[in-house]
């Protein structure tokens, strides 16, 4: 969530901390948005070094050329020590994807799972939406992808699979649902992982989504 000059005022869970600093970093130029708890002084020396850091034109430079981390932690270390951070590629969906007929829609949260890892989808908030499901031959819901964050214009994936079902393409069914219920809304899909999330962008490799940023948040 943001003020009305763009900071960054809470996050959209509301026991998580928002973070300092959410960069993003494409073939265009980098963008930022910073926290309205920094100060106006550490604002400005955190956008002077943020405005220095390299474009990167596809994963493979991101990955050659990062971020400057330590001149970025040293600006907010001086409010707080640095909790880990989110580092990852960032891919929107190409034209064309196939369909699937082995997810479904969520519409009636009274048939989500009562118990296991799936139980909190019966608390869905409307955010979440939509949510497509893939269920396993004994019926059991075996992976989900909903909106890990949404606006009236873009919603970006979440997907989890249960461990005992990864591997049988369940996640990629799940997300090309989802996907083509944004598109139907009338927004755009999004979907970003962690560089160390190997499983993670293989899913989008195997789908053929594209490359268009680098995403780092720090809390």
């Amino acid at each position: 969530m943001r003020d009305t000059v763009g900071l960054i005022t809470a996050s959209r869970d509301p026991d998580v901390s928002p973070p300092r600093s959410h960069i993003v970093r494409t073939r265009d130029g980098n963008r930022w948005l910073l926290c309205a708890s920094l100060s106006a002084v550490e604002r400005k020396r955190l956008g002077a070094i943020l405005s220095v850091q390299p474009r990167a034109s596809d994963p493979a430079d991101a990955e050659s050329y990062p971020f400057d981390l330590g001149a970025i932690g040293r600006a907010l270390a001086v409010v707080a020590p640095l909790v880990r951070p989110y580092r990852g590629p960032a891919f929107s969906f190409p034209d064309e994807l196939p369909s699937s007929d082995r997810a479904e829609l969520l519409t009636d949260l009274r048939e989500a799972p009562r118990e296991g890892p799936f139980a909190w989808l019966r608390s869905a908030r409307d955010p979440s939406h939509p949510i497509a499901i893939v269920r396993a031959d004994s019926g059991d819901v075996a992976s989900v992808c909903y909106s890990a964050r949404s606006t009236s214009a873009a919603a970006e994936a979440g997907v989890e699979t249960r461990e005992e079902h990864r591997g049988r393409g369940y996640g990629s069914a799940a997300v090309l649902t989802w996907s083509a219920a944004v598109r139907q809304s009338g927004r755009v899909p999004l979907y970003s992982t962690e560089w160390e999330n190997t499983a993670s962008r293989a899913l989008a490799s195997r789908l053929g989504l594209l490359w268009y940023a680098e995403d780092l948040q720090i809390r």
